[in-house]
C-alpha cells in the first residue's frame, strides 16, 4: 500500500494506492476542505485556530 497526502491551502487530500501488475491503483481518495489561507494574520501567519483545524483533520 502506497499514501500521498496533498497539504494544500484551500483542502487537503488523501490517496491511498495497491501496487498491481506493474502499475499503482488508487484504492481510496479523501478531500477535506480545509481554506487555511483564511486564517492567516496581519503577518501572514497561521491562527492558533487555523493550525488546530489542520491539526485535527490530519488526525481524523
Amino acid at each position: 500500500m502506497f499514501a500521498a497526502v496533498d497539504l494544500g491551502s484551500d483542502s487537503f487530500r488523501l490517496h491511498i494506492g495497491k501496487y498491481e501488475g506493474g502499475v499503482i491503483r488508487v484504492v481510496k481518495s479523501m478531500r477535506e476542505p480545509i481554506r487555511l489561507a483564511a486564517g492567516l494574520d496581519a503577518k501572514g501567519c497561521l491562527t492558533e485556530p487555523a493550525r488546530q483545524s489542520a491539526l485535527n483533520c490530519l488526525q481524523n
